[in-house]
């Protein structure tokens, strides 16, 4: 009797699903966990899981980056696809990068503000502050209060 193994059962059920369906099942591993999501790319290389799909690219979830911006920097072309397919967390990153590190507070702005208009959290609550401390106070304090009245004032507060 012959033993079928259980990852090569695996591989071959994945292959012969459509293309599109393998994307968004990857694209919402990655879009829940950023550890799975590299884990499934090395575990199956021959299927293009790679972060250059706009698909997988989109959702990709970078807290590791949000948390730590300047450890994006050794991840560029991952960046840069994401940036490209419009990832909300590449924007924030990109954007405190820009304004902090890179001194370009107005490329920096445009980052963080794509980022809080897509509803990213830290976003929305860094450029309410970054506005007050550019002088436009009354916008600030308008989307701090607003993300308290929305998320609760414990959210703002952590």
């Amino acid at each position: 009797m012959s033993s079928i193994n259980p990852k090569q059962s695996i591989m071959q059920t994945l292959e012969a699903m459509p293309e599109d369906m393998r994307l968004l099942i990857v694209s919402k591993v990655g879009q829940n966990s950023h550890v799975d999501y590299f884990n499934t790319v090395l575990t199956c290389r021959s299927l293009s899981f790679r972060p250059d799909n706009p698909s997988v690219a989109k959702d990709l979830n970078l807290s590791p980056f949000v948390k730590k911006p300047l450890l994006s920097n050794q991840y560029e072309s991952l960046m840069d696809a994401c940036l490209k397919a419009d990832n909300t967390d590449a924007h924030f990153v990109k954007g405190m990068i820009q304004f902090f590190q890179s001194q370009n507070q107005v490329l920096g702005l445009h980052h963080i503000h794509i980022a809080s208009k897509s509803g990213h959290l830290q976003g929305r609550y860094i450029f309410g502050v970054l506005l007050m401390a550019i002088g436009e106070t009354d916008k600030g304090i308008k989307i701090i209060n607003n993300l308290t009245e929305e998320k609760g004032i414990s959210l703002v507060e952590d």
